[in-house]
């Protein structure tokens, strides 16, 4: 079972209209972003990481065009901006949406992407509307504690 994270822009989560525009995003490493890294976020259309990459790879370039590091080290360098998009990488797919408008909205265990998409909704329509009173049991008085002891003072 994958684990995936459903954002939606929707404030009311009661109705199925509101929904239309939930995504659901697979959490875990990204094998393609460690593989193809700024192509990969590129696709992705995560502009901020990819701006930072590129100028992280120029910064790095300018290093060692002027001698201070050795191409070597450029080579790791890269290999763990890499290692970063895969570990990373969908958690900036994550904070793009919520920056988007579609913060995040449930977290959901599934086997498909499909599966994890009825879950989602099912849970959003089936939640109860702000506001709405919900039955639970009756708040504890102020003279119980919670734990070993029953009442206060014994």
């Amino acid at each position: 079972m994958a684990i995936y994270a459903c954002h939606s822009p929707a404030l009311d989560r009661g109705t199925a209209s509101a929904l239309e525009g939930a995504t659901v995003l697979r959490l875990g490493f990204a094998p393609w972003g460690f593989v193809f890294g700024p192509i990969w976020l590129l696709a992705k259309r995560l502009w901020l990481p990819l701006g930072a990459w590129i100028l992280g790879a120029a910064v790095v370039g300018f290093v060692v065009a002027s001698g201070v590091l050795r191409p070597e080290t450029a080579v790791i360098l890269y290999g763990l901006a890499a290692l970063f998009i895969g570990i990373d990488g969908r958690n900036l797919q994550g904070w793009s949406l919520a920056r988007r408008g579609s913060p995040l909205a449930d977290i959901v265990a599934a086997d498909t992407a499909e599966s994890a998409e009825r879950e989602f909704f099912a849970r959003a329509l089936a939640a109860p509307a702000r506001g709405a009173s919900s039955v639970g049991p009756a708040p504890s008085s102020a003279q119980e504690i919670i734990g070993l002891f029953p009442r206060a003072g014994r």
